[in-house]
């Protein structure tokens, strides 16, 4: 009985592997820094777990997996018009590929895939697009900012991770007419658990305040003036995170709607308020509040990156602040844990979505 029981879960199991096709499963990575895995190295970013899981699970090593990655921090889904005309002016090279970790916003997403779609001999033997973005067109400070008009937060909401992320699934789409979507959501920035101290040293390190006069944010009595803004900034995160997982859903519907199969899959944020910025055990990278520092995995790149490129490009996106804000710019991004959780997240969704159509011959 216990042989014939096995025998059923193994007829019932995925088989992945796909031995019979010689050429390599491509998969293509475009978006902003939390695909391209900012504060991580190579071997932590959750695209490339999600390679290493299909060369070795779904695969089986039977069939090779070829990796394009052009995904960077800033990226916007298009380049907004206004910035468009200040580089031109400034005379910066809108199309060039600058450090990953320094947080520009261009190439934008689109013309990473058409810059990739060039790349490829045959678009059509692409079987993949990994993919993030939108929250650099709504702003991180505006999501967070207790100042800023909850109405035009959500409109914005709506303008980028609706309307502009339909456009862009429909670009992606002509591109690469054989592949397979996968858009992976965002996570709560912060929550009500998230530790006062901690968050108000983070803000006082991206307006480059002095250490010695830290000590007026993080006193006590200040502390307990600033709960308050942490939940505003909480709640703000929490509208954040459910209206765009709405507004992507409704794009990736939309797109699904037009063809006789599933094209693109939404990959939600296995981080919760409890493991966000600042919390007891944080799924984002963080200035350690005792340290005051940060502890990514690569800080210290960065710090030369980012002093590469804003002293060649002439247009800075946040002023006088850019270099710094670049060099803090892993904050808030899923660090190793986290990576790891929206790798298994992303898997998860593939066994049961893209294998499983391709167990049946559809994909």
């Amino acid at each position: 009985m216990a042989i014939l029981a096995a025998l059923i879960l193994m007829l019932a199991a995925p088989q992945f592997v796909r031995s019979q096709d010689p050429r390599p499963f491509k998969v293509l990575v475009v978006g902003d820094s939390h695909i391209a895995g900012q504060g991580l190295r190579e071997e932590h970013k959750f695209y490339y777990l999600v390679w290493e899981w299909l060369q070795k699970e779904a695969f089986g090593g039977d069939q090779a997996v070829d990796l394009k990655v052009k995904a960077h921090a800033g990226s916007r889904i298009s380049l907004h018009p206004d910035e468009v005309e200040k580089m031109t002016k400034a005379g910066d090279d809108i199309h060039k590929f600058q450090y990953m970790e320094a947080n520009i916003s261009s190439p934008s997403i689109t013309e990473q895939i058409d810059i990739a779609r060039r790349e490829y001999e045959d678009p059509n033997t692409v079987d993949m697009v990994m993919l993030s973005g939108c929250i650099t067109d709504v702003l991180v400070a505006d999501i967070v900012s207790p100042f800023y008009p909850k109405k035009k937060l959500r409109e914005r909401i709506h303008r980028f991770c609706g309307e502009s992320m339909y456009g862009l699934l429909e670009h992606v789409s002509a591109a690469f007419p054989k592949a397979q979507i996968v858009v992976v959501g965002y996570f709560p920035i912060a929550s009500p658990e998230s530790d006062v101290e901690t968050m108000a040293i983070y803000f006082s390190e991206m307006v480059n305040v002095p250490d010695r006069m830290q000590f007026f944010f993080t006193n006590s009595i200040s502390r307990q003036f600033l709960k308050p803004l942490r939940n505003q900034i909480a709640k703000r995160s929490r509208l954040w995170v459910d209206g765009s997982n709405r507004e992507i859903q409704n794009a990736i519907a939309r797109i699904n709607a037009r063809s006789d199969k599933t094209v693109a899959y939404f990959v939600e944020s296995p981080i919760s308020e409890s493991s966000s910025y600042g919390t007891k055990e944080p799924l984002l990278w963080q200035i350690e509040k005792h340290r005051r520092a940060l502890n990514d995995e690569t800080y210290l790149e960065r710090k030369a990156g980012c002093a590469k490129v804003f002293g060649e490009i002439k247009y800075h996106h946040y002023g006088r602040l850019s270099q710094h804000v670049c060099e803090l710019s892993s904050v808030a991004h899923p660090n190793v844990a986290g990576s790891r959780a929206f790798a298994d997240a992303i898997t998860d969704k593939l066994r049961v979505t893209v294998f499983h159509q391709a167990n049946l011959g559809s994909l």
